[in-house]
Protein backbone atom coordinates (compact mmCIF):
# COMPACT_ATOMS: atom_id res chain seq x y z
CA UNK A 1 0.00 0.00 0.00
CA UNK A 2 2.71 2.84 1.06
CA UNK A 3 4.78 1.45 -1.94
CA UNK A 4 1.93 2.41 -4.27
CA UNK A 5 1.51 5.74 -2.79
CA UNK A 6 4.66 6.43 -3.06
CA UNK A 7 4.62 5.47 -6.60
CA UNK A 8 1.57 7.93 -7.31
CA UNK A 9 3.29 10.70 -5.40
CA UNK A 10 6.19 10.19 -8.10
CA UNK A 11 4.16 9.94 -11.34
CA UNK A 12 2.25 12.91 -10.37
CA UNK A 13 5.05 14.68 -9.63
CA UNK A 14 6.70 14.01 -12.53
CA UNK A 15 3.71 14.58 -14.60
CA UNK A 16 3.43 17.77 -12.71
CA UNK A 17 7.42 18.90 -13.51
CA UNK A 18 6.97 18.20 -17.36
CA UNK A 19 4.12 20.26 -17.45
CA UNK A 20 5.55 23.31 -15.78
CA UNK A 21 8.70 22.73 -17.69
CA UNK A 22 6.91 23.06 -21.12
CA UNK A 23 4.64 26.37 -19.54
CA UNK A 24 8.34 28.18 -18.50
CA UNK A 25 10.46 27.14 -22.29
CA UNK A 26 6.76 28.36 -23.67
CA UNK A 27 6.77 31.51 -22.33
CA UNK A 28 10.59 32.38 -22.50
CA UNK A 29 10.26 31.48 -25.87
CA UNK A 30 6.94 32.04 -27.44
CA UNK A 31 7.36 30.58 -31.33
CA UNK A 32 7.05 27.16 -28.89
CA UNK A 33 3.91 28.46 -27.41
CA UNK A 34 2.32 28.17 -30.43
CA UNK A 35 2.45 24.15 -31.40
CA UNK A 36 2.20 23.68 -27.37
CA UNK A 37 -1.11 25.76 -27.43
CA UNK A 38 -2.44 24.44 -30.14
CA UNK A 39 -2.02 20.99 -29.28
CA UNK A 40 -3.20 21.71 -25.82
CA UNK A 41 -6.45 22.80 -27.27
CA UNK A 42 -7.32 20.47 -29.20
CA UNK A 43 -6.70 18.04 -26.76
CA UNK A 44 -9.21 20.02 -24.36
CA UNK A 45 -11.66 20.03 -27.00
CA UNK A 46 -11.61 16.45 -27.14
CA UNK A 47 -12.11 16.16 -23.40
CA UNK A 48 -14.76 18.76 -23.11
CA UNK A 49 -17.17 17.40 -25.96
CA UNK A 50 -16.49 13.58 -24.37
CA UNK A 51 -17.21 14.74 -21.56
CA UNK A 52 -20.44 16.97 -21.54
CA UNK A 53 -21.99 14.68 -24.62
CA UNK A 54 -20.45 11.28 -23.66
CA UNK A 55 -23.89 10.23 -24.63
CA UNK A 56 -24.44 11.60 -28.17
CA UNK A 57 -21.03 13.64 -29.11
CA UNK A 58 -21.36 15.76 -32.04
CA UNK A 59 -17.96 14.95 -33.95
CA UNK A 60 -18.83 17.33 -36.76
CA UNK A 61 -19.40 20.56 -34.27
CA UNK A 62 -16.35 19.42 -32.29
CA UNK A 63 -14.34 18.43 -36.10
CA UNK A 64 -14.94 22.06 -37.09
CA UNK A 65 -13.71 23.98 -34.08
CA UNK A 66 -10.59 21.50 -34.14
CA UNK A 67 -9.66 22.79 -37.63
CA UNK A 68 -10.62 26.70 -36.85
CA UNK A 69 -7.83 25.90 -33.57
CA UNK A 70 -5.20 24.85 -36.23
CA UNK A 71 -6.12 27.28 -38.49
CA UNK A 72 -5.81 29.76 -36.20
CA UNK A 73 -2.92 28.88 -34.67
CA UNK A 74 -1.05 28.54 -38.54
CA UNK A 75 -2.36 32.25 -38.77
CA UNK A 76 -0.71 33.22 -35.30
CA UNK A 77 2.61 31.58 -36.66
CA UNK A 78 2.64 33.28 -39.84
CA UNK A 79 2.22 36.75 -38.38
CA UNK A 80 5.29 35.85 -36.49
CA UNK A 81 7.01 35.23 -39.51
CA UNK A 82 5.89 38.04 -41.52
CA UNK A 83 4.47 41.38 -39.46
CA UNK A 84 2.26 41.94 -42.60
CA UNK A 85 0.07 38.82 -41.73
CA UNK A 86 -1.52 40.75 -38.47
CA UNK A 87 -3.24 38.42 -36.11
CA UNK A 88 -4.48 39.85 -32.87
CA UNK A 89 -7.30 40.18 -30.37
CA UNK A 90 -9.81 42.11 -33.04
CA UNK A 91 -8.82 39.55 -36.10
CA UNK A 92 -9.44 36.66 -33.93
CA UNK A 93 -12.43 37.77 -32.23
CA UNK A 94 -14.16 38.35 -36.04
CA UNK A 95 -12.89 35.12 -36.73
CA UNK A 96 -14.50 33.46 -33.65
CA UNK A 97 -18.24 35.44 -34.47
CA UNK A 98 -17.73 33.61 -38.06
CA UNK A 99 -16.80 30.39 -36.65
CA UNK A 100 -19.86 30.81 -34.43
CA UNK A 101 -22.47 31.71 -37.25
CA UNK A 102 -21.29 28.73 -39.30
CA UNK A 103 -21.77 25.98 -36.11
CA UNK A 104 -25.13 27.63 -35.56
CA UNK A 105 -26.03 26.67 -39.43
CA UNK A 106 -24.60 23.08 -39.52
CA UNK A 107 -26.38 22.74 -35.92
CA UNK A 108 -29.64 23.67 -37.08
CA UNK A 109 -29.18 21.52 -40.44
CA UNK A 110 -28.77 18.54 -38.32
CA UNK A 111 -31.05 17.29 -35.31
CA UNK A 112 -33.95 20.09 -35.04
CA UNK A 113 -34.14 18.74 -31.00
CA UNK A 114 -30.65 19.19 -29.72
CA UNK A 115 -29.52 22.42 -32.14
CA UNK A 116 -30.01 24.51 -29.18
CA UNK A 117 -27.79 22.36 -26.95
CA UNK A 118 -25.36 21.72 -29.73
CA UNK A 119 -24.41 25.78 -30.17
CA UNK A 120 -24.28 25.64 -26.72
CA UNK A 121 -22.03 23.67 -26.20
CA UNK A 122 -19.95 24.68 -29.03
CA UNK A 123 -20.13 28.44 -28.15
CA UNK A 124 -18.85 27.46 -24.27
CA UNK A 125 -16.03 25.61 -25.80
CA UNK A 126 -14.97 28.95 -27.93
CA UNK A 127 -15.21 31.48 -25.70
CA UNK A 128 -14.20 29.54 -22.41
CA UNK A 129 -11.05 26.74 -24.12
CA UNK A 130 -10.32 28.17 -27.81
CA UNK A 131 -9.98 32.12 -27.37
CA UNK A 132 -8.48 32.51 -23.88
CA UNK A 133 -5.54 30.18 -24.96
CA UNK A 134 -4.79 32.02 -28.63
CA UNK A 135 -5.42 35.09 -27.33
CA UNK A 136 -2.42 34.15 -24.34
CA UNK A 137 -0.18 33.05 -27.46
CA UNK A 138 -0.81 36.05 -29.20
CA UNK A 139 0.22 38.03 -26.40
CA UNK A 140 3.35 36.00 -25.88
CA UNK A 141 4.36 35.90 -29.16
CA UNK A 142 3.02 39.33 -30.70
CA UNK A 143 3.12 41.60 -27.47
CA UNK A 144 6.03 40.85 -25.46
CA UNK A 145 3.82 39.72 -22.45
CA UNK A 146 5.75 36.34 -22.16
CA UNK A 147 6.93 37.03 -18.49
CA UNK A 148 3.77 38.35 -17.60
CA UNK A 149 2.00 35.14 -18.59
CA UNK A 150 4.57 32.91 -16.92
CA UNK A 151 3.95 35.13 -13.67
CA UNK A 152 0.82 34.55 -14.04
CA UNK A 153 0.99 30.73 -14.21
CA UNK A 154 3.34 30.84 -11.13
CA UNK A 155 0.57 32.84 -8.80
CA UNK A 156 -2.10 30.39 -10.14
CA UNK A 157 0.43 27.79 -9.14
CA UNK A 158 1.06 29.10 -5.46
CA UNK A 159 -2.79 29.92 -5.03
CA UNK A 160 -3.86 26.36 -6.03
CA UNK A 161 -1.13 25.06 -4.08
CA UNK A 162 -1.73 26.49 -0.83
CA UNK A 163 -5.32 26.72 -0.89
CA UNK A 164 -4.75 22.88 -1.26
CA UNK A 165 -2.44 22.74 1.54
CA UNK A 166 -4.61 25.69 3.50
CA UNK A 167 -7.57 23.53 3.62
CA UNK A 168 -6.08 20.25 4.31
CA UNK A 169 -4.76 21.64 7.73
CA UNK A 170 -7.37 23.82 8.32
CA UNK A 171 -10.51 23.31 6.26
CA UNK A 172 -13.41 23.29 8.17
CA UNK A 173 -16.08 25.07 6.42
CA UNK A 174 -17.32 23.98 2.73
CA UNK A 175 -17.01 26.58 -0.03
CA UNK A 176 -19.69 25.12 -2.52
CA UNK A 177 -19.67 21.78 -1.37
CA UNK A 178 -22.08 20.57 -4.57
CA UNK A 179 -19.99 21.79 -6.65
CA UNK A 180 -16.52 20.84 -5.26
CA UNK A 181 -16.84 18.94 -1.89
CA UNK A 182 -13.15 19.42 -1.16
CA UNK A 183 -12.94 23.05 -1.39
CA UNK A 184 -13.01 25.12 1.96
CA UNK A 185 -13.31 28.72 3.02
CA UNK A 186 -10.15 27.97 5.12
CA UNK A 187 -7.87 26.84 1.54
CA UNK A 188 -9.22 29.79 -0.66
CA UNK A 189 -8.21 32.12 1.62
CA UNK A 190 -5.07 30.73 2.61
CA UNK A 191 -4.42 30.52 -1.20
CA UNK A 192 -5.26 34.50 -1.49
CA UNK A 193 -3.08 35.50 1.15
CA UNK A 194 -0.32 33.61 -0.08
CA UNK A 195 -0.61 34.61 -3.59
CA UNK A 196 -0.87 38.20 -2.88
CA UNK A 197 2.20 38.41 -0.71
CA UNK A 198 3.93 36.40 -3.56
CA UNK A 199 2.75 38.80 -5.86
CA UNK A 200 3.84 41.95 -3.67
CA UNK A 201 7.64 40.55 -3.35
CA UNK A 202 7.55 39.52 -6.73
CA UNK A 203 6.98 43.23 -7.31
CA UNK A 204 9.16 44.87 -5.21
CA UNK A 205 12.36 42.54 -6.12
CA UNK A 206 11.50 41.99 -9.95
CA UNK A 207 8.53 43.88 -10.87
CA UNK A 208 10.95 45.88 -13.42
CA UNK A 209 11.59 42.50 -15.40
CA UNK A 210 8.17 41.07 -15.61
CA UNK A 211 6.33 44.08 -16.41
CA UNK A 212 8.91 46.21 -18.66
CA UNK A 213 9.28 50.00 -17.12
CA UNK A 214 6.32 48.91 -13.95
CA UNK A 215 7.55 50.87 -11.30
CA UNK A 216 6.76 49.32 -8.22
CA UNK A 217 3.38 49.99 -5.99
CA UNK A 218 2.47 47.81 -3.40
CA UNK A 219 -1.57 48.21 -3.61
CA UNK A 220 -0.82 47.60 -7.64
CA UNK A 221 0.66 44.28 -6.69
CA UNK A 222 -1.69 43.42 -4.22
CA UNK A 223 -4.54 43.93 -6.44
CA UNK A 224 -2.90 41.88 -9.04
CA UNK A 225 -2.09 38.95 -6.81
CA UNK A 226 -5.67 39.27 -5.27
CA UNK A 227 -7.13 39.11 -9.08
CA UNK A 228 -5.39 36.48 -10.10
CA UNK A 229 -7.01 34.18 -7.17
CA UNK A 230 -10.60 35.32 -7.56
CA UNK A 231 -10.13 34.47 -11.46
CA UNK A 232 -8.20 31.32 -10.79
CA UNK A 233 -10.66 30.10 -7.71
CA UNK A 234 -13.89 30.52 -10.38
CA UNK A 235 -11.81 28.69 -13.37
CA UNK A 236 -11.66 26.02 -11.00
CA UNK A 237 -15.24 26.08 -9.74
CA UNK A 238 -16.62 26.32 -12.85
CA UNK A 239 -14.52 22.96 -14.32
CA UNK A 240 -15.57 21.48 -10.85
CA UNK A 241 -19.00 22.16 -12.05
CA UNK A 242 -18.75 21.25 -15.85
CA UNK A 243 -17.41 17.46 -14.56
CA UNK A 244 -19.98 17.24 -11.55
CA UNK A 245 -22.85 17.60 -14.40
CA UNK A 246 -20.88 15.12 -16.63
CA UNK A 247 -20.82 12.93 -13.39
CA UNK A 248 -16.97 12.46 -14.41
CA UNK A 249 -13.83 12.65 -11.74
CA UNK A 250 -11.31 13.97 -14.17
CA UNK A 251 -11.85 15.35 -17.66
CA UNK A 252 -9.40 13.23 -18.89
CA UNK A 253 -6.31 10.47 -18.34
CA UNK A 254 -3.08 11.99 -20.55
CA UNK A 255 -1.38 13.78 -17.65
CA UNK A 256 -0.73 10.98 -15.05
CA UNK A 257 -1.51 12.00 -11.34
CA UNK A 258 -3.23 14.85 -12.99
CA UNK A 259 -6.18 13.76 -14.75
CA UNK A 260 -6.92 15.76 -18.31
CA UNK A 261 -6.01 19.23 -19.73
CA UNK A 262 -8.62 20.95 -18.55
CA UNK A 263 -7.87 19.96 -14.88
CA UNK A 264 -4.28 21.42 -15.15
CA UNK A 265 -5.99 24.35 -17.44
CA UNK A 266 -8.85 24.92 -15.13
CA UNK A 267 -7.24 27.40 -13.26
CA UNK A 268 -5.79 29.34 -16.34
CA UNK A 269 -8.90 29.83 -18.52
CA UNK A 270 -10.68 32.19 -16.93
CA UNK A 271 -7.16 34.53 -15.50
CA UNK A 272 -4.56 34.60 -17.97
CA UNK A 273 -5.97 37.14 -20.24
CA UNK A 274 -8.38 39.34 -18.61
CA UNK A 275 -4.74 40.10 -16.16
CA UNK A 276 -2.64 41.06 -19.06
CA UNK A 277 -4.99 43.49 -20.80
CA UNK A 278 -6.12 45.14 -17.76
CA UNK A 279 -3.89 44.82 -14.57
CA UNK A 280 -0.99 45.23 -16.38
CA UNK A 281 -1.98 48.84 -16.32
CA UNK A 282 -3.17 49.27 -12.95
CA UNK A 283 1.02 48.49 -11.89
CA UNK A 284 1.93 51.61 -14.28
CA UNK A 285 0.07 53.99 -12.43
Amino acid sequence: MADSKLKNVIVRTLSGAVYVALIVVATLYPIVMIPLMCLLTVIGLVEYFKMMDAQNPDRLLRNILITFVVFLYLLIFASAVSPMLPIGPYQQFHYAFFLFLLLAVVSLCGKQESAARQVGLSLFALCWLVLPLSLMTDACLNDGQGRVVLFTFVLVWINDTFAYLGGSMYGRHKMVERISPNKTWEGTLTGFVFTMVASVLAGYFWGGQIFLGATFHWYGWLLFGLTVSLLATMGDLLESWLKRQAGVKDSGKIMPGHGGVLDRLDSILLTVYPVITVLEVLLML
